[in-house]
């Protein structure tokens, strides 16, 4: 299917708009709510618009978010993205090249559980698995930029104003971080958690259509939904496309030092970009996941490096990037399970094979 200007209108709306009706869309975009329809129906079928994402603050449901950058070789990448499928705490994972030679994950474990993860990762290097690891721990929210349509011309491709870009980067005041919202666990039950799910992994099905899944009433779901928002448990919703179609074809992960200061400003600027990217503020500086064109990622990766101390820069294989929709299973008694067995011991069973002494150890 070739993009045209009404497809990039419809995109540009379901970006600024993510969880619009149909009926405020058709209004953005000026089309009729079957065409509306019609042409979602095609994106979704071409594989260039996938859905809308709910994305969960782990802060706000009393989960600590850990990024982890590990070696590995080849002959293991799939052992490894096994333990990450298996593991009940696992948000992301992809392969990348460069700086780490191996996989970058996120996990967001229950609050004073670290130490489980490490452990966990401390047999798989001692198995050989991997070969060394890095941990960060955010400092604060994540900020993110959705892809912006308005730079996307069907004839000329991306036209972004780079240079005017730098300058907020550059700007001395610019401070664009937020703070973590509160953990508001004990307000939360097991049928808000199974609604945070249904709504990661598809935010634009109709509210029918999800509370049916979940065995409750339409109003309750957008009751909660509401007030999930409200609360800031749901951080923002992501519009999923294929970039291929796009142009957008760098995938990167910057891992950047750099002062304070310099983290607020980017944060600041990264909210402005027009490619979908997120932005970890870490303690000595940030981890920076974009996508960009080929011809504009040495823009960005230029301006960035002029404000940072150093940069560790890899490139990221999407084909092997694996988003996780929210798992609300552990959570039980407005409690997540914590027990090491559930974290450690049963993610590593089915790698035993013989070596249950490495594994008890």
């Amino acid at each position: 299917m070739t993009l045209t200007d009404e497809n990039l209108k419809i995109l540009a709306a379901l970006g600024k708009n993510p969880t619009g009706t149909n009926q405020s869309l058709c209004k953005d975009v000026g089309i009729s709510s079957q065409s509306l329809k019609n042409r979602l129906d095609q994106l979704y079928s071409q594989k260039i618009f996938l859905g809308v994402s709910a994305t969960v603050s782990p802060f706000a449901v009393g989960l600590e978010p850990i990024a982890v950058f590990a070696e590995v070789s080849p002959e293991n990448w799939s052992l490894f993205e096994k333990i990450c499928d298996d593991h009940p705490y696992t948000r992301y994972r992809i392969r990348t090249f460069g700086a780490v030679n191996g996989i970058f994950a996120i996990f967001s474990v229950p609050f004073h559980t670290t130490h489980i993860l490490i452990d966990l990762l401390e047999k798989l290097k001692k198995r050989g698995s991997i070969q060394n690891y890095e941990l960060a721990v955010p400092t604060s929210s994540y900020l993110s930029s959705e892809t912006d349509f308005g730079y996307y011309d069907v004839n000329i491709g991306w036209n972004f104003n780079w240079d005017k870009w730098e300058k907020t980067l550059e700007a001395d005041e610019a401070n664009g971080l937020e703070s973590p919202p509160p953990s508001v666990l004990q307000r939360l039950d097991e049928k808000d958690m199974g609604i945070l799910r249904q709504l990661s992994i598809n935010s634009r099905r109709k509210n029918k259509d999800i509370a049916k899944i979940l065995g409750i009433e339409p109003y309750h779901l957008s009751r909660r939904k509401k007030a999930m928002e409200r609360m800031k448990v749901i951080n923002y919703y992501r519009v999923l496309v294929g970039n291929q179609s796009l142009q957008i074809t760098s995938h990167a992960l910057l891992n950047c030092k750099a002062s304070n200061d310099v983290i607020g400003s980017v944060a600041t600027a990264v909210k402005q970009l027009p490619f979908q990217s997120t932005l970890i503020p870490v303690l000595d500086g940030f981890i920076l996941y974009t996508t960009t064109t080929s011809l504009d990622f040495p823009i960005l990766v230029t301006a960035l490096r002029k404000q940072c101390s150093s940069m560790e820069f890899m490139w990221c294989d999407y084909r092997s990037g694996y988003r996780y929709w929210f798992y609300d299973e552990p959570f039980q008694n407005r409690q997540w399970k914590a027990e090491y067995d559930f974290m450690v011991r049963d993610v590593l069973c089915p790698l035993k094979n013989g070596d249950s002494d490495d594994i008890e150890n």
